[in-house]
Order: structure tokens, then C-alpha cells, then sequence
């Protein structure tokens, strides 16, 4: 199969600029997601929620990322680097997308209402979180 399009551009040598296709855009890496299907995963890179066992931003931390509709339905469990976080987050930054986060597992029991992107320290709900679902 040839790379080679109707009008002699090699595609695998050419950035989208010199092919100049107007109607293409690269996707940043949510948007990526979002469209695939992504799902959540911890410790990533680029951290859509970062939970702190202290206040303040503190601590250990948990790095969450999510498409939209999507979660982790138990920040307990073990992830192999912090050893699970249920009931430990103090504070947390919410870098992209509005969240909710729950009392319980899969999404259940006391809500925080769904916060945007920010810096929060707990309060009430200081180590209380379980699961958290992002909304948008």
C-alpha cells in the first residue's frame, strides 16, 4: 500500500502543516481520550484531580485522570504507589473538568456536590472521600 497520495505527497513524511490540511486538528490528549472511549487511570502525567492526604496540598498525593462519565469507582484501592487513599484525602486540586466526589464506593452515599476546577481543602468532608466521577 503506498503512502504516496493522488497528488505525490509522501503522508509519512510531512507534518499537517506542510500537507496543509486546513480541516484537521490534533487532539489534546483529553479530547483523545474523550473521543476513544478513555477511561481513569491513576498517576498519570497530566492529572486531571490531584488528592493530598493533607490539608493545605500536603502529603502524600493521588493523581487522577477521566474522560467524561467516567471515574474511579474506589480511590482505595491499591494502586501500588500510595496504597490506596479511601478516607484520606485532606485537599484537593481539581486541574480540568467538574467532579463529584462520594462518601462511598461506585459513586454512592455523601456527595461534595460537583466542583469545578480550583484548590479545596476539605473540610466536612476532610477524609471522607471514597470514589470520585467526573461530570464535565
Amino acid at each position: 500500500m503506498s503512502n504516496i497520495d493522488n497528488h505525490g505527497v509522501d503522508m509519512n513524511n510531512n507534518t499537517l502543516a506542510q500537507l496543509n490540511l486546513s480541516a484537521v486538528e490534533e487532539l489534546n490528549d483529553e479530547v483523545a481520550a474523550t473521543c476513544s472511549g478513555g477511561v481513569f487511570y491513576k498517576n498519570g502525567g497530566d492529572p486531571d484531580v490531584i488528592f493530598y492526604r493533607d490539608l493545605n496540598f500536603r502529603g502524600g498525593e493521588l493523581r487522577l485522570n477521566a474522560s467524561i462519565g467516567d471515574g474511579d469507582p474506589n480511590i482505595g484501592i491499591n494502586n501500588g504507589r500510595n496504597n490506596g487513599f479511601n478516607d484520606q484525602a485532606s485537599s484537593i486540586k481539581i486541574i480540568r473538568g467538574r467532579w463529584n466526589f462520594f462518601g462511598d464506593s461506585r459513586f454512592r452515599g455523601q456527595s461534595t456536590g460537583v466542583l469545578r476546577p480550583g484548590n479545596y481543602n476539605l473540610g466536612a468532608n476532610n477524609n471522607k472521600i471514597t470514589s470520585a466521577f467526573r461530570v464535565g
